[in-house]
């Protein structure tokens, strides 16, 4: 009798095994999940699915360009960012008192084709256009023929309509003339190609705060009202990229187009965005700013009421104006002028035009350069301190958050790595950069094809960034050295 309990038991055992070799696969299960799953969230979103998760099928991005000896940490964290998925393709630049330290091009400007991201590739930067645009009307005053304190009706006699008869120069480079946005109702592509007829439109928009000048960003218009007020004192009455092209960039070398020709087209790389999951992320983290107090609460609430600046800014949008970020590349798009957000360029071209500034606007020679670069300065010492002055600290009710600008129209920049640096510049949509430093000889372009959503007052993003750390970190031994 007990040994038939006994073999009852051990066929029970056997049967209904201990419980904790039950736990051990479902523990397992949970902590490669958690594994995956973290991993997806810190990978970056550019690489393929299973390169994300597993680390296998990764793209095989090839580095290219040239890189000065001791920066050559900047060309690595520039690697890095294909290596952790966090760029398609790129190009990077920089100067240091002059001289060329930093040019490189790496990834892949077509997916679908694999063709390489390489020096030749052009790509539209967005509102890092704003600082040519800018630089272009510093070029303006610094001949007299633009004021920034003279106020814009002197030149443009229309616009004084809607409460904009105080609007100055200053104002609207900075973002203050009131015209963030413009009402585009029954405005056909017509009008808007019709540079006449668009001005009409343009003059007839009232000051979104009853002529009070107030910062909110002018992501799209500030262009567009700089590039009629241009036409105006311009003796053969050019816009801003036509002035640019003829006096400016043939002539010191650079590549950078307001308006791209047409055959031209086949340079320009093609954009990519994050996926849905990867921008819930991003918008948890702005969440997560929201209830710890770093944004101001009415953020969310401005953004759904449909009479407020900030939804008419970013909602209201002309009708040639793309709707989706990655069709920007498109022929439709990069042909067209807006002076704000279409400029067609590459990393080496805007760090060279920095350059030229911290160069207190002498002419930058390199080894590329051709023979027949001009020699005459851009702007003069004074202007360039002129548009370098610091502005009182200011809230933009677009952006969302206190920004410094420089009297030029460009802004003064603090990055989250290197916070004890400031830069003066500006950067796009996707992560683009576009700055200057000149107490530490400093300029810097960046550029992509693959974009970032940007949080609500950020100026770039990691990628740019920690290039750029590690540029200032041997520029500031470099001074170290000297002294």
């Amino acid at each position: 009798m007990e040994n038939e309990k006994s073999t009852s038991r051990n066929r029970e055992d056997r049967t209904n095994p201990p419980t904790k070799s039950k736990f051990f696969p479902i523990s397992a299960i949970i902590l490669i999940i958690s594994i995956l799953i973290y991993r997806y969230v810190t990978f970056g979103p550019f690489a393929p699915l299973q390169c994300q998760l597993l680390g296998i099928g990764c793209f095989n991005t090839t580095v290219q360009g040239y890189v000065a000896p001791e920066f050559i940490n900047a060309k690595e964290a520039f690697k890095k960012n294909f290596d952790n998925g966090d760029d398609v393709g790129a190009s990077v630049a920089a100067y240091y008192n002059g001289k060329l330290v930093l040019d490189l091009q790496g990834g892949y400007a077509d997916l679908e084709t694999m063709r390489e991201y390489d020096k030749n590739i052009l790509q539209p930067v967005f509102s890092s256009t704003k600082v040519l645009s800018s630089i272009v009307i510093a070029y303006l005053v610094d001949k007299g023929i633009l004021n920034y304190n003279e106020k814009i009706t002197k030149y443009w006699p229309e616009f004084a309509q809607g409460n904009k008869e105080n609007v100055t120069l200053l104002d609207l480079v900075n973002h203050r003339a009131g015209v963030s946005y413009i009402d585009v109702r029954n405005i056909s592509k017509a009008d808007l190609d019709d540079l006449d007829k668009f001005s009409e439109i343009l003059a007839a928009q009232p000051h979104s705060f009853g002529g009070v000048p107030k910062r909110a960003y002018h992501a799209i218009t500030r262009g567009l009202y700089l590039n009629e007020l241009v036409r105006r004192v311009d003796s053969k009455h050019r816009t801003i990229g036509k002035i640019a092209s003829e006096e400016i960039l043939n002539q010191y070398d650079l590549e950078f187009y307001l308006s791209l020709p047409p055959d031209l087209i086949s340079r320009v790389a093609k954009f990519y965005e994050t996926s849905f999951v990867k921008e819930a992320i991003n918008m948890f983290n702005t969440m997560v700013d929201w209830w710890t107090g770093k944004l101001p609460s009415s953020y969310f609430s401005e953004h759904k009421n449909k009479e407020s600046v900030l939804y008419k800014t970013f909602q209201i949008m002309p009708e040639p104006f793309p709707q989706k970020f990655t069709d920007v590349s498109e022929l439709e798009y990069v042909t067209r002028e807006w002076p704000s957000t279409n400029g067609i360029t590459n990393a080496k071209s805007m760090a060279k035009l920095g350059a030229i500034i911290v160069n207190n606007g002498q002419p930058i020679k390199d080894d590329s350069s051709s023979s027949n670069v001009r020699t005459k300065s851009l702007l003069s010492k004074s202007t360039i301190e002129l548009i370098s002055t610091k502005l009182p600290v200011a809230f933009d009710y677009v952006l969302y958050g206190n920004f410094t600008p420089a009297l030029g129209g460009f802004a003064y920049i603090r990055f989250p790595c290197i916070e004890d640096v400031e830069f003066i510049g500006w950067g796009g949509y996707g992560g683009s950069i576009f700055i200057w430093n000149r107490e530490l000889g400093i300029s810097f372009g960046y550029a992509m094809n693959g974009l970032w959503t940007p949080k609500y007052n950020e100026i770039g993003d990691r990628r740019g960034q920690s290039i750029l750390k590690e540029i200032v970190n041997v520029v500031k031994k470099l001074k170290e050295e000297q002294t």
